[in-house]
């Protein structure tokens, strides 16, 4: 572990650590001062909460193809300045239209469509830099250590945003949020990444944008390991952001005390989220998409215990279980796209990953608050986990999942 450590000396990989840690840092107390926000208007419910979640989803999933076609064109780490800024714009926006006191709802649909579209931008190039900050051999531990680095700063955002929300306004959580935007684009500017594909592509003929989003999807398609999981995350995210999400508030708001109570639970799964970066950082499974879909069926606790009206503690240790799950199952994914995608296509790959896998997403966030007051909350939040339960399964009858090697690089095409 000491020499995977050795990475955070390495000047530009240190540096997109810290951006990226600022910037998940902020996602996590976006959502907290956004619910509590929208529940203490007037007129505020979990379904105006999943409209505005909703919109922001579908923003980002309208344009993500666009980004992955732009960051396989361009400056990766231009694109992630440029979505980092825009995004912090909106943010501030955001806040003071709360702290002000003059909320339209227009206008908070309109700022979250704006920072949907600089996520689309920014996340496809993202994904694709961190290969040209690091050797090939050293991607799992990179990996770990950036996730590891952000789940440990979310922790402390859940925090800030509690106590934000509790001692001061929602707003200002909102305005935090923006700050953390604004420091990863400052952040990524003096970073210095090996040539990337804007390089590469300088030196061939210019093609159009349908023929690069084909040639992506050619690639995606070809990649018999890859669909089969999108497809499980397609169910697991629309209901992780409907259930747990929208619902979730509203079970602490109603049965367990409020805002505090709700960030305890986000901490716990901030917790192990922490945990599960360390122990990816430490496994090398010989296969592992096996063994990251397996553990995927520890994110069951939480629906079951918010359903059955279970205590915070207990809710709070079933959140951190799903966290260690989704934690290690995130760092095996990642490292099998980095090992496995060619370097070339890999933003536009990741694109339509991201795609498909929240392509229900909206669906969830929008549906949660309608579904649960025509059928009740819990029967809602049970719903929800036995769909993503029962999906689970499904990747495991793939043979190219199961039997996927965790070293088996596949050449840029280009080079």
């Amino acid at each position: 572990m000491k020499g995977d450590l050795c990475l955070l000396r390495e000047r530009n990989f240190l540096l997109f650590f810290l951006a990226r840690t600022s910037s998940l840092t902020g996602n996590v107390i976006a959502p907290l001062g956004l619910a509590f926000a929208v529940l203490a208007m007037p007129d505020g419910s979990p379904s105006e909460l999943g409209l505005l979640l909703g919109t922001r989803t579908v923003a980002q999933l309208g344009l993500i193809l666009l980004g992955g076609v732009i960051a396989d064109r361009f400056s990766r780490q231009r694109l992630i300045i440029a979505g980092e800024a825009t995004a912090g714009c909106s943010q501030v926006l955001t806040a003071a239209l709360f702290l002000h006191g003059s909320v339209s709802m227009n206008v908070l649909i309109a700022l979250a469509a704006v920072n949907g579209a600089s996520s689309a931008v920014s996340q496809p190039a993202a994904t694709a830099l961190v290969p040209y900050l690091v050797d090939t051999d050293r991607i799992q531990p990179a990996n770990a250590l950036l996730r590891l680095a952000a789940n440990i700063s979310r922790i402390a955002g859940v925090f800030v945003g509690g106590v934000l929300i509790a001692a001061v306004a929602p707003g200002w959580a909102l305005a935090a949020d923006a700050a953390t935007y604004f420091l990863s684009a400052v952040l990524l500017i003096f970073a210095r990444p090996r040539t990337t594909t804007a390089a590469l592509a300088a030196s061939e003929a210019p093609t159009g944008f349908l023929t690069e989003l084909r040639a992506g999807w050619t690639e995606f398609s070809s990649l018999r390991w890859m669909w089969p999981i999108v497809g499980q995350f397609a169910v697991v995210n629309a209901c992780f952001g409907g259930a747990i999400m929208v619902l979730g508030p509203a079970v602490a708001e109603q049965e367990l005390g409020g805002a505090i109570a709700w960030s305890i639970i986000l901490a716990a799964h901030s917790t192990g989220f922490v945990l599960g970066s360390l122990i990816a950082i430490r496994i090398r499974p010989r296969y592992p998409l096996r063994t990251g879909v397996l553990i995927t069926f520890g994110f069951f606790p939480p629906y079951l215990l918010l359903a059955a009206g279970a205590p915070t503690w207990l809710i709070a240790a079933g959140m951190l279980t799903a966290g260690v799950c989704i934690d290690v199952f995130e760092v095996l994914w990642r490292t099998a796209v980095h090992t496995h995608v060619p370097a070339h296509a890999m933003s536009r790959v990741s694109s339509y990953d991201s795609l498909a896998s929240f392509i229900c997403a909206p669906l969830g966030l929008a549906m949660a608050g309608p579904v649960a007051a025509h059928i009740g909350i819990a029967e809602t939040l049970l719903i929800s986990g036995v769909l993503v339960t029962a999906t689970s399964t499904f990747p495991l009858f793939f043979t190219a999942v199961r039997h996927l090697p965790s070293r088996a690089p596949v050449p840029d095409r280009r080079s």
